[in-house]
């Protein structure tokens, strides 16, 4: 039987019908790196704090770091940069950190690095300078960091290098030499609109960063969002997103004298993890989940976030402590038994928590 041209044109569409249905939808491959997760699908803890520290000396905490023998508060309203207490009474042991621009002085903190469990560690003084903290006291040793972008959150590595989040052209961190050097960034920027500038994309996403004892591992924690990055010292090895799912809602308002964007961050951008603290075995991160516009109504007394989310160092998230105060910024003790929050109604105090056995470091 002869077909019509019309008749042959109706069997080939046919056939295409036919061979467009056995074939198989494209299976998009899951990204590796990337871990989503919910904090209603994890075990969560309510937990009490009691009082800890309760001094003249306190004026307004922004920064606590947990030594072996000390906690260490970081003050720009007390009478000096640094306030010195005993981890195991909460009394008041020094004063560390006149200010000023001597060498073993400090004008303005911006953050502390100590790894976990330990005394010593680097102040760092905005901008680009860092400091050698020793038991209760500055050393005057210091390091200036020079070279490509602007770093705003370094820590030390394996091989005493620095590692640092900030504003960089070339990846997500920045990596310099002990002497202070810049030497390459790291990681992938964080993707966006072409015509927004990097610079803008990089203080959108501004990290606060934390390492294990050894500066193998680097955790970064995005505070305008619930992006947590983990990297060892060469490359991103892990992406967590949650609990909320949000982005920062940010603009390009104008350029300084040098010409670099001037980013606004909007005030209905849902902050994300405000403080982190780690021990060899978990990542205690502190989300917020509250607008920057609700924060800023608070003033600077009420806390931002009262959630922790508790994770594993390789991204795993394994449970949620629910802080009953909350709490401005948060560390932990090197054996994960005590967190302690920074608090500042009615007046400043650090409050402490039993953390659960389940979160306690393996000795």
């Amino acid at each position: 039987m002869i077909l019509s041209k019309r008749h042959q044109l109706l069997v080939v569409f046919l056939l295409l019908i036919v061979l467009v249905g056995c074939i198989a939808p494209v299976q998009v491959p899951p990204d590796p790196l990337l871990v989503k997760f919910s904090a209603d699908t994890l075990l969560t803890h309510d937990l009490q704090g009691e009082m800890f520290i309760r001094s003249d000396s306190l004026g307004m905490p922004t920064d606590i770091s947990i030594g072996e023998q000390f906690v260490l508060i970081g003050d720009p309203y007390a009478d000096q940069a640094i306030t010195v207490f005993s981890r195991e009474s909460g009394d008041f042991v020094a004063h560390a950190a006149p200010k000023g621009e001597g060498a073993e002085e400090i004008s303005r903190l911006r953050s502390m690095n100590f790894r976990p469990g330990d005394d010593s560690g680097w102040a760092y003084a905005h901008p680009g300078i860092a400091k050698y903290f020793d038991g209760a006291s500055l050393t005057g040793a210091t390091i200036r960091l020079i070279g490509e972008g602007a770093p705003m959150d370094p820590v030390w590595v394996f091989g005493d290098s620095i590692i640092s989040s900030g504003i960089y052209e070339s990846g997500r961190l920045g990596v310099y030499s002990p002497e202070g050097e810049f030497i390459r960034a790291i990681g992938s920027l964080i993707p966006g609109e072409p015509s927004t500038p990097v610079a803008a994309r990089q203080y959108a996403y501004e990290a606060i960063l934390r390492t294990n004892s050894s500066g193998t591992r680097i955790v970064a924690a995005s505070l305008n969002t619930d992006r947590l990055e983990i990297f060892d010292t060469s490359k991103m090895v892990r992406l967590i997103r949650g609990p909320g799912f949000h982005e920062p809602v940010f603009s390009v308002v104008s350029a300084d004298s040098d010409g670099n964007p001037r980013t606004l961050i909007e005030s209905e951008t849902i902050q994300g993890y405000v403080s982190m603290a780690v021990t060899d075995q978990f990542i205690f991160a502190l989300y917020s989940g509250k607008t920057r516009a609700w924060v800023r109504s608070q003033g600077h007394f009420s806390p931002p976030g009262q959630t922790v989310i508790v994770l594993t160092w390789a991204g795993e998230p394994v449970g949620v402590l629910e802080l009953q105060d909350g709490a401005m910024q948060i560390g932990v003790s090197q054996n994960g038994h005590y967190l302690y929050a920074i608090y500042r109604r009615p007046l400043p105090a650090v409050l402490r928590y039993e953390v659960p056995v389940l979160y306690r470091t393996a000795m």
